[in-house]
């Protein structure tokens, strides 16, 4: 998806965001939440870098998470501006602007690293929960 295109209506269908700059989010909301998994470790032996750790994790989500939202809002704005949704439960005929808004969708999604990122973020929490049950029992 490498064109912004608009209808005559002036219906405004998003462009797609460039590999680069999806690879960047997505290693910016990974970077966050091991930072602030890191944070557990960091807390053992140094509560300056803690606090570092929480301030880089904190900004990277802000970053992270304002990107994402602004990905689900042009998403929604597609579907509820060309009325895609009840057009396809009413199985009504979809014109050309109806069909770029659906590649501009499924070609957002197809690409999205969220499953992957909210994968990782999920095995990094498991880590952080184990190392400190072990440091809290004394174990490392």
């Amino acid at each position: 998806m490498t064109q912004t295109v608009t209808s005559l209506k002036n219906m405004y269908i998003p462009q797609g965001y460039s590999p680069k700059r999806i690879r960047f989010y997505f290693w910016v909301g990974l970077l966050s939440a091991i930072f602030l998994r890191l944070i557990i470790i960091a807390d053992h032996y140094n509560g300056s870098l803690s606090k570092v750790l929480f301030y880089l994790g904190v900004l990277g989500y802000l970053a992270f998470f304002a990107h994402r939202y602004r990905i689900a809002t042009r998403r929604v704005g597609v579907l509820k501006n060309l009325q895609l949704l009840d057009k396809v439960e009413n199985r009504k005929p979809l014109n050309e602007e109806d069909y770029h808004g659906l590649q501009y969708i499924i070609w957002s999604l197809s690409v999205s690293k969220e499953r992957t990122n909210y994968l990782m973020i999920f095995a990094f929490s498991i880590i952080a929960i184990t190392l400190s049950l072990a440091f809290d029992m004394g174990m490392i």
